[in-house]
């Protein structure tokens, strides 16, 4: 059976009440996930049927061995990224919470293992009193505005070239034309002539012409926005 990000939740729904002491439900399972009862018992079968949990008609639910394993992992994952949420980038536990629940299905082993370098490394720098991780602290407590890109910018509008995403010969010759974070852009303007538009600015003192492909890989911050 496929672990569908729904799977996932039955399973470290049955978990959780495991966990707490007690033994799941149909009930308790309807009321923790927020479906119906009827809903509980059709996805129950099917996991049933799948050998992750044993449910007998009106009768508790208990995962089996492997089903405890790949819940377990799920259930690693979410206090993982809750805790990084929390820890590192500042959530309320509230919303780490929420973020982790959404984030838990997406992330594969290797991607939690670079994510639990990277806080092993924050750790590790927070204990020798790192400067680096001060000013860090202290740009994400005072986030930047989020760039856009320069096809979505205003009439007229000016900004700081933030990132640019393109990929390929798109991007290397961006690049080789002095398309780089921290470089300023001004007076952007949109007319007709190309499907999607032609967008002028200057970069440098120079006008400048973008289509449409260009002028979406261009992102930029507003600083006095």
């Amino acid at each position: 059976m496929s672990l569908t990000a729904r799977v996932e939740d039955y399973l470290e729904a049955v978990l959780d009440i495991e966990m707490s002491g007690e033994v799941a439900t149909v009930t308790q399972l309807a009321k923790n996930l927020g479906v119906t009862k009827a809903t509980v018992t059709a996805a129950l079968k099917k996991l049933d049927e799948s050998r992750l949990l044993v449910h007998e008609r009106y009768g508790d639910v208990i995962l089996t061995p492997e089903g405890r394993e790949k819940a377990l992992a799920v259930y690693r994952r979410h206090e993982f990224l809750a805790d990084f949420f929390t820890r590192i980038l500042g959530f309320s536990r509230e919303r780490a919470h929420n973020v982790a629940c959404v984030m838990e299905h997406e992330i594969d082993e290797n991607t939690e293992r670079r994510l639990a370098a990277f806080t092993d490394a924050l750790a590790l720098a927070e204990r020798n009193n790192e400067t680096w991780l001060k000013e860090l602290r202290e740009c994400m407590d005072s986030p930047n505005e989020l760039p856009i890109p320069l096809c979505l910018m205003e009439e007229g509008s000016s900004g700081v070239i933030a990132r640019v995403t393109a990929q390929y010969e798109l991007r290397k010759r961006l690049n080789a034309a002095g398309f780089s974070p921290g470089v300023d852009i001004s007076d952007i303007r949109k007319s007709d002539g190309l499907p999607g538009g032609v967008f002028t600015f200057v970069m440098n003192g120079m006008g400048i012409k973008f289509g449409i492909a260009e002028a979406s890989a261009v992102w930029l911050y507003q600083p006095d926005k």
